[in-house]
């Protein structure tokens, strides 16, 4: 996408983040893996060093010749980490590489150790992966938030099943799902070149980018986040909203759902932030949140206590309450002789317990 001052390129860097177990991260990439695949697109998997990144990323040179003659060489490949750590195991060098590949333009080059030179032409490099939000959180604060690693990234959070499925089958309606994806996969080899905003697509946009504000308060890292998602993400989701439909037209509508989606995706996004940050009872905030809504949004303090007794002391429990509080997510209650704490429901004005 042409965008004046620089061109943007629709790799994407998605991070699945949810406790083992609970959502099948591995399962979901394994269903997308499995298409590219099928399709013929270049794909790598699990490897954990940077110079076999780059040796694969170089083998997987390919020449576009459009229908006009002209001749496009590039080294378009999707990467996916089951599991993220073992990936970023050999430290920052790596995550400087993930920047550094994200939105290089025409050539990377890596000298290696012995003064060999590999060049990676038009390196356009999609990366999925997978994460436990215990590993994200001791992680996030030092090496993927400092070098802007994670605001390039769009965090998918999760923390629980949306429902019970004893025989996950796959469902004729499923079946013809993916046939239909696989047709549109199979063509979009055909595209080629720049993908513009309509005249009302680049009205609607511009009027949507001067609303966006970020308030002095956010968190640092979501504000650096925030930033990418109103000048990169949205338009690269919207250009692949277009692309869906086998237009190469970005339209009002292609803004519209990509914003959608985007914003849903962020709803959860935030409280993967919040448990990766350095105080130690942030964690617990989801975990006494889900504790409370499953018991129908409110919960006896004693049941809370008893789940967590055996990690937070006593004072660690008073100071979680009380932070939760003055976040406005829960409020006191008692019957009785029994203390409760509920759910704050949206615009409710609450008063603060002593």
């Amino acid at each position: 996408m042409d965008r004046g001052l620089f061109e943007l390129h629709l790799n994407l860097y998605i991070l699945f983040l949810a406790p083992p177990g609970v959502c099948a991260k591995s399962v979901s990439m394994g269903l997308g893996l499995d298409m590219l695949k099928e399709a013929g697109y270049a794909t790598l998997e699990d490897s954990v060093l940077k110079e076999r990144i780059i040796e694969e990323m170089c083998e997987a040179e390919k020449t576009f010749e459009a229908p006009s003659g002209e001749q496009f060489r590039h080294s378009s490949i999707t990467f996916f980490a089951d599991e993220l750590p073992v990936l970023l195991a050999s430290g920052v060098d790596m995550v400087k590489f993930l920047v550094a590949i994200y939105s290089k333009k025409h050539v990377y080059q890596y000298r290696t150790k012995n003064s060999g030179i590999y060049e990676v032409t038009h390196p356009f490099f999609n990366f999925a992966a997978n994460a436990v939000p215990q590993w994200f959180g001791a992680s996030v604060a030092s090496d993927m938030a400092t070098t802007g690693f994670l605001a390039r990234c769009v965090i998918v959070y999760e923390d629980q099943k949306r429902a019970p499925v004893p025989h996950p089958i796959v469902t004729q309606k499923q079946k013809r799902a993916r046939k239909r994806a696989m047709q549109i996969i199979y063509k979009l080899s055909d595209f080629y070149g720049n993908i513009p905003l309509s005249p009302e697509a680049n009205d609607f946009y511009d009027k949507w980018y001067v609303k966006q504000k970020i308030s002095p308060m956010e968190d640092p890292r979501i504000a650096s986040y925030l930033e990418r998602r109103t000048k990169a993400h949205v338009l690269k989701v919207a250009a692949l909203m277009a692309l869906g439909d086998l237009r190469q037209i970005i339209t009002v509508k292609d803004l519209q759902r990509a914003i959608h989606i985007i914003i849903r995706t962020e709803e959860k996004m935030r409280m993967a932030y919040m448990i990766s940050g350095a105080n130690k009872l942030a964690p617990y905030v989801p975990r006494i949140l889900a504790m409370i809504d499953s018991l129908g949004g409110k919960a006896a303090l004693s049941e809370l206590i008893s789940a967590v007794y055996t990690e937070l002391t006593s004072e660690e429990f008073k100071s979680l309450l009380s932070m939760m509080y003055q976040m406005g997510e829960i409020a006191p209650e008692t019957i009785g002789s029994i203390k409760y704490v509920r759910r704050v429901k949206h615009g409710e004005s609450i008063r603060f317990p002593n």
